[in-house]
């Protein structure tokens, strides 16, 4: 006789950790199509469930679970400035987005750079984003300094997804709009000084329209998303 149990299944990004989602990437790493297996090790890591309970669940029910999961990731994920979590107490700690991201200071800035672009890293990045909240007065808030440290890092696994993943979105847009931004400056600088430079560039056997593609490439190589695990449906 098959003893019943109760199944958690998350109905949001909100219910999914950090840490959860980087070990589903490795668990999806170079696989092209979705098999039982990937079915089965999605659901034990997304619902927190032993492999040999999931072999207990009809069929057609793990596929529709499965779905279900998957189409969690399909959802907008904005910018959410305060989340939650339990410290070793178990008491709540509220964390808070960087309040001007001009305002940090340059080794934030390197750890942030270094780390954001790796999703293996990325509770690193987070750990300079978000902050315990110190005290707040209406729209004006403080947080606490940045400490590069290993252990406070690993406690950004546990963040809830739909926070990382839209922090994530919100530097992807703003490098996106730099990009374009640059790329728009190069432009007209090159043709306020098209004469000059063409005369440049022609006496090194490379023509204005070339030379034009070079920075379009330039550009849609800065634009370029560094991991092709998310979904287009992150970016709207």
């Amino acid at each position: 006789m098959t003893k019943s149990f109760e199944l958690n299944v998350p109905t949001s990004l909100n219910h999914i950790t950090l840490g959860q989602y980087q070990e589903y990437l490795v668990l999806v790493k170079d696989k092209e199509n979705v098999d039982d297996k990937m079915m089965i090790d999605t659901i034990c890591l997304f619902c927190n469930i032993e492999k040999e309970k999931v072999l207990t669940i009809a069929y057609g029910d793990v596929k529709e679970i499965y779905v279900h999961l998957m189409s969690l990731f399909e959802n907008h994920t904005p910018l959410i400035r305060e989340f939650t979590l339990k410290d070793l107490k178990d008491k709540h700690v509220t964390f808070a987005f960087v309040p001007k991201l001009e305002d940090m200071t340059m080794g934030e800035f390197v750890d942030l750079d270094h780390n954001i672009k790796d999703l293996d890293n990325m509770h690193k990045a987070m750990s300079v984003l978000y902050r315990p909240l110190l005290f707040r007065r209406k729209d004006l808030y403080e947080i606490k300094p940045y400490l590069a440290d290993e252990e406070i890092s690993k406690a950004f696994k546990y963040m809830p997804l739909d926070v990382a993943l839209g922090a994530m979105v919100f530097f992807y847009r703003l490098g996106k709009e730099l990009a374009q931004y640059t790329m728009d400056c190069l432009l007209q600088q090159a043709q306020k000084e098209e004469a000059p430079i063409r005369k440049a560039l022609e006496k090194n056997g490379v023509g204005i329209n070339q030379f034009t593609h070079s920075l379009k490439e330039m550009s849609d190589t800065l634009m370029r998303l560094p991991n092709s695990h998310f979904s287009n449906a992150y970016y709207g």
